[in-house]
């Protein structure tokens, strides 16, 4: 079975879906069943893996709307796809074969005021209606599956969910000469808190330098916040500094748009605390990543955190400012619950793997072009 893969996210640095699909492809190659087309628009830098089922295509530049809707439909009927992937919510209005769409999450749908206007229309005339063609929808969490079910009215027969994990670059680290040294490149001290996702509404960050803000005045410390992301797009801006300002941290809010994985790592490795106040989530990937990591966690309950977080994390409400200060006191003040919850979130980590999601798309793939037939 040849299966076009609509490849963009892997264009540029790549974080959220860009890790998922370079994640799932590593292993659904080794299961060496089934040949791969990767369709781009530019060149990418090279995978960390490479496969003799897998190849690339660069299709001729254009439009984003006119490259997803007419470049690439053109190009899988040429090229006698079987089967179209796509990782990140679209399909193409022409249909040319059965297809597998994954929707990460319906955010954009139950919170549109979290996103400028332009976006809510693109979604709305377009996303919802291609989403409903598809033979099998996949999804990483239940919460995201009722979501696709109640909201979309998609039949539940047609979702599968397939959780997604910390890929294995992320483990603790032995040597202490790495964490050192990237504490020094950021200007930060040991036990400062981390959080990591884009500078979206739903990320909460407001409320969590708020929360940062009354933390440090009941440690009576020098507490520091590092930030990493990048602006979202579509997103409502947030002014990051202009908070940490006014809630007493400035100058200790420290915000960076991207890092390498090796530096991901480290940062995980490193901090005192993971720090998650989003808002919604689909899955929630870093909450597992600083886990394989050995880091403590703190999160939101809300959404599909406590689905993926279980008991190896410290649960507060994302809307009480005074609940977020309360979890990152209790850990950051108590060295012997943060060794207890590094425990538990490494075993946590270790329920979810890329092997597992492969495996299981991989039937989803089957299922859907003997249904599409």
């Amino acid at each position: 079975m040849l299966i076009g893969v609509e490849g963009r996210t892997l264009q540029g640095p790549r974080y959220g879906v860009g890790r998922y699909l370079s994640s799932l492809l590593r292993e659904l190659v080794e299961l060496g069943d089934h040949d791969y087309l990767i369709y781009l628009s530019e060149p990418i830098e090279p995978l960390d893996f490479s496969s003799r089922n897998l190849a690339f295509e660069i299709l001729e530049h254009a439009p984003s709307l006119l490259w997803r809707h007419g470049r690439l439909p053109m190009a899988m009927k040429l090229d006698k796809v079987d089967l179209h992937f796509s990782p990140s919510y679209f399909l193409p209005l022409v249909k040319v074969c059965p297809s597998v769409v994954v929707v990460h999450d319906l955010i954009i749908k139950v919170h549109p005021e979290w996103f400028v206007k332009d976006s809510r229309f693109r979604f709305d005339d377009l996303f919802w209606r291609e989403v409903k063609k598809a033979e099998a929808v996949i999804t990483v969490s239940e919460y995201s599956k009722k979501d696709i079910v109640d909201v979309l009215g998609v039949d539940p027969q047609r979702v599968t969910v397939v959780p997604e994990a910390a890929d294995k670059i992320f483990h603790p680290l032995r040597t202490k000469t790495r964490l050192r040294e990237v504490r020094e490149k950021y200007g930060l001290r040991e036990g400062f808190l981390f959080t990591a996702g884009a500078l979206h509404t739903r990320r909460n960050f407001v409320r969590l330098i708020q929360a940062a803000g009354q933390a440090d005045r009941l440690l009576d410390g020098d507490l520091q916040l590092l930030i990493l992301g990048s602006p979202a797009d579509f997103s409502l801006p947030i002014d990051i500094q202009g908070e940490a300002a006014r809630c007493g941290l400035e100058g200790r809010v420290i915000q960076v748009e991207f890092v390498s994985d090796q530096e991901l790592l480290s940062l995980y490795n490193a901090c005192g605390l993971f720090v998650y106040p989003s808002l919604y989530e689909g899955f929630g990937l870093p909450v597992i990543e600083a886990m394989a990591c050995g880091a403590p966690v703190a999160c939101s309950n809300t959404t599909s955190l406590p689905e993926v977080a279980g008991d190896a994390a410290v649960y507060f409400d994302p809307l009480q400012i005074e609940d977020i200060a309360g979890a990152i006191v209790s850990i950051i003040s108590d060295d012997e619950r943060r060794r207890e919850m590094a425990r538990a979130g490494k075993k946590r980590a270790k329920s979810f793997s890329w092997e597992k999601a492969a495996e299981q798309t991989l039937r989803v793939f089957e299922q859907a072009v003997e249904y599409g037939k």
